[in-house]
């Protein structure tokens, strides 16, 4: 006689000689016989593994078999909580509890709405999740090739054997390159060192994906090159004269070139151009001697003008004496002003000769004949 107690969270099976003969359900139970051994599950634990001829002796209500294909898997749930994720093949657990269930999942198919805790016991190799920021596109590769453009948002993809999903970030942003320091030699032999700014952005993430390896090396050379065709058929004065022409040409060709491999362009401008010492020295003295030919052009001009000025008012006083009567009268004043008195003693003669005849009258005149011996 052997005497056996099976716990609520246990399941016994009796072997006799070896072979399974009956299952025990929680309780004490007494058995008669030889030989007799015993093989004790823990219900505590979902899964268990048992051979067929275990299994045969156990009620079928104990437990349940469940086979996922290899494009299924599966999560136990106990009391509606996540407790083991399945992958493909055969598991068997226990349904002792009527809290146990099973959910399936095909990964042909969208991933659905998952809880953290599901998410949490899914092997990291099975899920991919991707965040797609508000500047961002995704590139969504299976098997390395592009299926589709993810805009922003939250996306899981499951990941199998036969099918890889890979999500390429590529930033929509505008990005600014400098191109410093670029030695260039002009149509008549001057080498110059010119500073460029570019300003560009991604308008076609999948052909710059597929064309381009390294965007800003792209740019950089695209904005070299197109320096390098002006810069070379222009002269050193059609270049600084121009500025506004350099940067329409390579407007419209660096925005070409940029636009074939799926990039756009918002701007590019010259920034600086830095001429040798010499080169420097030598723009300064014709400069200097510019502006010292406009400055005597400007003196004679004026010169000129005044002279023309000064030639009218004589002509002007020749027909007008009074005018000039009137001008010596306000020297006077000015010189009394400096030497604060001024006499003049004049009889009527030179009264006469100081003032044009009827200025004061013909009665003054007169008057003044009269006056004079006195």
């Amino acid at each position: 006689m052997k005497t056996l107690q099976v716990n609520l969270n246990e399941r016994l099976v009796v072997l006799q000689r070896g072979l399974p003969t009956l299952a025990l359900s929680p309780g004490r139970h007494t058995l008669w016989g030889w030989n007799i051994a015993e093989l004790r599950f823990c219900t505590d634990e979902l899964l268990f593994t048992a051979g067929p001829e275990v299994r045969a002796v156990m009620p079928s209500e104990w437990f349940e078999e469940v086979r996922l294909t290899a494009h299924e898997r599966a999560i136990l749930y106990r009391d509606d909580l996540p407790v083991r994720y399945l992958r493909p093949g055969v598991h068997r657990y226990w349904t002792v509890d009527e809290g146990t269930r099973l959910r399936r999942f095909d990964v042909n198919e969208a991933v659905p709405s998952l809880s953290a805790e599901e998410l949490r016991i899914i092997a990291a190799g099975d899920l991919l999740e991707v965040t797609v920021s508000l500047n961002e596109r995704g590139l969504l590769l299976q098997n390395g090739r592009y299926q589709a453009s993810l805009q922003p948002g939250q996306f899981r993809f499951w990941q199998t054997s036969e099918l890889r999903t890979q999500v390429h970030l590529i930033d929509m942003r505008r990005r600014n390159l400098t191109l410093a320091g670029q030695e260039l030699m002009t149509k008549d032999k001057v080498t110059l060192r010119l500073t460029v700014s570019v300003e560009y952005a991604v308008a076609d993430e999948r052909r710059v994906w597929e064309q381009l390896s390294n965007i800003e090396a792209s740019v950089y050379q695209a904005a070299q090159l197109a320096l390098r065709d002006y810069v070379s058929v222009v002269t050193l004065d059609h270049l600084l004269e121009g500025r506004s022409e350099l940067s329409n040409y390579l407007e419209s060709t660096v925005s070409g070139r940029l636009g074939d491999v799926g990039l756009r362009l918002a701007s590019i401008g010259l920034k600086d151009v830095i001429l040798p010492g010499e080169m420097k020295a030598l723009l300064n003295r014709v400069i200097e001697a510019e502006k010292e030919a406009a400055a005597n052009v400007i003196f004679r001009r004026e010169e000129v003008a005044a002279t023309r000025s000064l030639a009218n008012t004589a002509k002007l006083m020749a027909e007008q004496p009074i005018l000039l009567r009137l001008k010596e009268l306000d020297a006077l004043r000015d010189i009394a002003e400096r030497i604060q008195e001024v006499r003049v003693v004049v009889g009527a003669d030179g009264l006469n000769a100081l003032l044009p005849a009827n200025l004061l009258g013909q009665s003054n005149a007169s008057r003044s004949k009269t006056q004079a011996p006195q």
